[in-house]
């Protein structure tokens, strides 16, 4: 079955309208925004508005939804090589770095989404994708739940939702570490924890020499 064609004008009116909405969603919140407010922003009038949307939550949704299954494609092509992917070496998965590359090459939406305003549909959305990635890089670091200080699903649940807060702080703060950077600490955070060494055995060793 043959995909209609989208007339040009249809895509650039909706890409016209997608735009202002970001950019006056970096500026205030979402809920003092009208439509008109969005068609004058985006050089359209309030009636073509209604011609592509019903109202501007649809539009904010539609929005929410490509960026999202955008990411969704870029990452789970590099989720597919867990598998042979060492967590050990000293370089962060090509899954997590596609993540932050995203969020970079995306800023504006995600600064308008998640900080400006918190739009929890993007936020769970956004958790899901983190979800994925992290279940599986514990699963294949310890499939055992022997070796597990806390139950499978509540250190996945700490993990990720950990990660997400990283990421909001990230954009929040205009992107201080690079993409690499982000992935591989927040990787070494999860795996190793905060500490090279475990600073209350240090403590104790540092005691028991001074009895």
């Amino acid at each position: 079955m043959t995909r209609q064609k989208i007339d040009p004008r249809v895509i650039r009116t909706r890409r016209l309208l997608k735009q202002a909405l970001i950019e006056l969603m970096e500026e205030q919140a979402f809920e003092e925004i009208k439509v008109q407010d969005i068609s004058d922003r985006a050089t359209v009038k309030r009636v073509t508005f209604y011609l592509h949307y019903k109202d501007k939550n649809e539009l904010m949704i539609q929005c929410i939804d490509e960026i999202l299954s955008d990411l969704r494609e870029k990452v789970s092509v590099k989720i597919s090589l867990l598998d042979n992917f060492d967590y050990l070496e000293e370089y962060p998965h090509p899954s997590f770095v596609q993540l932050f590359q995203h969020i970079a090459d995306n800023f504006s939406f995600y600064k308008a989404f998640l900080v400006t305003n918190r739009i929890p549909y993007l936020a769970s959305g956004l958790l899901e994708i983190i979800h994925e990635f992290v279940s599986e890089g514990i699963n294949q670091i310890e499939p055992s739940e022997q070796n597990l200080t806390a139950k499978r699903d509540l250190i996945i649940k700490y993990v990720e939702s950990a990660f997400l807060e990283v990421i909001i702080w990230w954009i929040k703060n205009n992107l201080p570490y690079s993409e690499n950077e982000m992935a591989f600490q927040l990787m070494n955070l999860s795996i190793k924890g905060p500490y090279k060494n475990n600073p209350l055995k240090n403590r104790d060793e540092s005691l028991a020499e001074n009895e």
